[in-house]
């Protein structure tokens, strides 16, 4: 077994138990929100929401990946086949003289 392999079964691993708990985490994440809201009195109330919102849809996420079969998940959007003939390709700009990597007063 390769170190690609082991790390792909770490991996595997990590979404199953992430799935298996996700309520459990997603609880944590609220309860320490709701801790860093009373020692901070409220003051950082909407960051401390907007990153327990990320932690939940992260967490989320990172569980769905676990449930998806073989080949059904996210598909790259294909090139296009055809070039518009409306479209113009910008103006050609000269391009930067080639340096020797020496300061400018040394070239």
């Amino acid at each position: 077994m390769g170190f690609g392999d082991k790390l792909k079964e770490l991996r595997e691993q990590a979404q199953q138990t992430v799935a298996e708990n996700k309520d459990k985490i997603q609880g944590a994440v609220q309860t320490a929100g709701e801790a860093a809201n009373a020692k901070t009195k409220g003051k950082y109330a909407s960051t401390i929401a907007k990153v327990g919102e990320k932690v939940t849809t992260g967490v989320d996420k990172f569980a769905a990946e676990d449930e998806e079969p073989a080949g059904t998940g996210p598909v790259a959007p294909e090139a296009p086949l055809h070039v518009d003939s409306d479209v113009t390709d910008p103006p050609a700009t000269s391009a930067p003289a080639a340096t020797t990597g020496a300061p400018p007063e040394f070239e």
